[in-house]
C-alpha cells in the first residue's frame, strides 16, 4: 500500500458517497475512516487524529462551517477538503476565509479527488486554499 501511512477521515451524511469515496481512497492505499454526522466526526478525531478530512458541507446539526473550525481548534494544522453541491460564489469565498485547503464542487471527479487528496498530503508546506 503505497499511502498506508496516511489516513483520511470522511464526513458525509449520505452513506452511498460515504463508500464509494472510501472504496476510492482505500484502493490507493490510505487508511480511511468514516463518519455519517459532524458529532460522529468530532468523536472520532477525539479517538485518532486523521491527516486529512474530506467533509460535506451541508449537514444535519453540525454543518461542515462549524466543524471545520472545531477541527482546526483540534489541530490547526489538519488538512481539510470542503465538498459543496452549492455553486454561489459568495459561499465559496466564505470558505476560503475559512482557510479551508481545498473545495470540491459536486459533482466531481474521483480521479480530481484523488490528486487532490496525494497533493494535500505529500505537500509539506501549507497551501493557500483552492477551489475547483
Amino acid at each position: 500500500m503505497k499511502n498506508a501511512r496516511h489516513s483520511v477521515l470522511i464526513v458525509d451524511d449520505n452513506s452511498g458517497i460515504r463508500k464509494l469515496l472510501q472504496e476510492v481512497l482505500s484502493n490507493e492505499g490510505y487508511y480511511v475512516a468514516t463518519a455519517a454526522s459532524g458529532q460522529e466526526a468530532l468523536m472520532q478525531v477525539q479517538r485518532e487524529l486523521p491527516d486529512l478530512v474530506l467533509l460535506d458541507l451541508k449537514m444535519p446539526r453540525i454543518n461542515g462551517f462549524e466543524l471545520k473550525q472545531k477541527l482546526k481548534e483540534i489541530d490547526k494544522n489538519i488538512r481539510i477538503i470542503i465538498v459543496s453541491g452549492y455553486a454561489e460564489q459568495e459561499l465559496v469565498k466564505d470558505i476560503i476565509k475559512q482557510n479551508a485547503d481545498y473545495v470540491l464542487s459536486k459533482p466531481f471527479d474521483l480521479e480530481e479527488l484523488q490528486n487532490v487528496v496525494a497533493k494535500l498530503l505529500n505537500s509539506k508546506q501549507t497551501t493557500r486554499p483552492t477551489v475547483e
